[in-house]
């Protein structure tokens, strides 16, 4: 199963070891609810203690850090978890290769990401040409994702291509 980033470690709150988390995911509750597994970036295994949000932030407490000097310790950490596949619903690296097509089927380039964040999340396009072009990742303008024939149909404005 493919590991995606949803969050990353940031400064400590209080004394006993709480840290505030930069979100990269849709569904922080659902990520980092106490019980919760995440993997770091060089492999380890950190089991989330609690989860609370404060103001739209989210604060969590692992299992293994229970000071305030281990929780600026870890400070800048990105956590992964396993990917949540959800219908209609795509991770960054899901859609890099495919091929990008106008709704009159001419070739536009090649996917190479998904950028979140942002206003909105956006469809990175390289173009023969050598440039990038971002597409605005919303049903008005990518109109199909063909999985099984890996093709992306979008319905650009003029001038976007």
């Amino acid at each position: 199963m493919e590991m995606v980033k949803v969050g990353q470690v940031g400064p400590a709150r209080g004394l006993k070891g709480e840290v505030l988390v930069r979100p990269f995911t849709d569904y922080p509750a659902e990520r980092f609810q106490a019980g919760a597994t995440l993997t770091t970036a060089t492999g380890e295994e950190w089991t989330v203690a609690s989860y609370r949000e404060i103001k739209n932030r989210c604060c969590l407490t692992f299992s293994h850090i229970n000071t305030r000097e281990s929780a600026e310790d870890i400070r800048g950490t990105e956590l992964f978890a396993p990917e949540i596949s959800r219908e209609g619903e795509y991770s960054p690296s899901q859609l890099e290769g495919f091929s990008v097509i106008s709704a009159e089927g001419e070739t536009l380039g090649e996917c190479t990401g998904l950028e979140i964040g942002g206003f909105q999340d956006r469809l990175q396009v390289s173009t023969g040409a050598g440039q990038t072009v971002e597409v605005p990742f919303v049903k008005a303008l990518v109109t199909g994702i063909d999985l099984e024939n890996r093709v992306i149909t979008v319905d650009a404005p003029a001038g976007l291509f």
